[in-house]
């Protein structure tokens, strides 16, 4: 059995060793071409969110028995091709729950609290504390899009520092809602209470550019967006417009339409030059713990699926 990593720097000693019990592993990073010349004869793929598994893949790897992925969403696998083609499709939801909750709170404690904007101004020689006065999230309202795992426990942390939550999602009941210390209500009501929103939605057709101009349109001018969730989900053009017309006062992004962005990425090019925008590589995901449990909860299930003794 050859099993392929294409992203086998997530991958501890340890877990690829358990791997390495199941079959022959080929754990390298390579290119498009060679990824296609690779996956004709292996029998498990394993990959994180850099490596599109899609049809033109699946079309290459005629022995492909298994797709492991140790993340939570599957943008990046044609799941669907995958069924159709009696390929089982192993991954990892809620792996990473505490950690993407934890980082998407570190970017509103960061923008309000303008902590980045004020470390480079800082490390510059400068003092200008007058330039750095910040607003707290006491008493402030944050509006949580959807109430999930990593949504309920965004609305832990609100609560904790005393904000009013808010939330929208057509898969969860008020009472539901109020069991995980929400208000659920519809998404123009959540547009026009919250200080602050933040996005931790699946991406799907449905959800694809939700935030254009006419959501920024019904935000506060004094509010600011958090994205954790999938680049798409915001149209990009239209934050940047709402951006610089000071439509809202500020925007924290973990994740981009296009990853990695091009070297003129228009969000790029005006965090460059503004203190208003925050950009993390899309790390929300990812810490020690979680990576090394998803990978670990991943490969027990390419265990199971084989028939495989521990």
């Amino acid at each position: 059995m050859k099993i392929l990593v294409t992203e086998p720097e997530f991958l501890s000693k340890k877990r690829l060793e358990e791997l390495k019990s199941l079959g022959k592993v080929i754990a390298k990073k390579m290119d498009r071409k060679s990824l296609l010349k690779q996956a004709r004869d292996i029998d498990i793929i394993f990959v994180r969110i850099d490596t599109a598994v899609d049809k033109e893949l699946i079309d290459h790897a005629k022995k492909l028995k298994i797709i492991a992925t140790p993340v939570t969403g599957l943008n990046h696998i044609d799941a669907a091709y995958a069924e159709e083609k009696g390929i089982k499709v192993i991954s990892a939801p809620g792996m990473n729950t505490n950690t993407t909750a934890e980082h998407a709170f570190s970017l509103i404690l960061s923008l309000t609290k303008k902590i980045p904007f004020s470390f480079e101004s800082a490390k510059k020689g400068e003092w200008r504390r007058h330039q750095y006065i910040s607003n707290e999230l006491n008493g402030k309202s944050i509006g949580i899009i959807g109430l999930g795992r990593i949504g309920s426990r965004i609305a832990e942390f609100a609560k904790a520092f005393g904000m009013n939550v808010y939330a929208f999602d057509k898969y969860v009941s008020e009472k539901q809602g109020s069991e995980r210390g929400a208000i659920m209500v519809e998404l123009n009501e959540l547009l026009r209470k919250s200080d602050i929103i933040t996005i931790h939605c699946m991406l799907t057709d449905e959800t694809r550019n939700m935030f254009s101009s006419r959501e920024f349109g019904m935000m506060k001018d004094s509010a600011m967006l958090i994205n954790a969730s999938r680049g798409e989900v915001i149209d990009e053009a239209a934050l940047l417009n709402a951006l610089k017309k000071e439509k809202i006062t500020g925007a924290a992004l973990d994740v981009l339409a296009q990853e990695p962005p091009k070297k003129n990425s228009p969000l790029i090019k005006y965090a460059e030059k503004h203190e208003n925008l925050i950009i993390t590589p899309h790390i929300a995901g990812l810490s020690y713990e979680s990576i090394d449990s998803a990978v670990s909860y991943v490969i027990a299930g390419i265990k199971e699926a084989i028939g495989a003794s521990e």
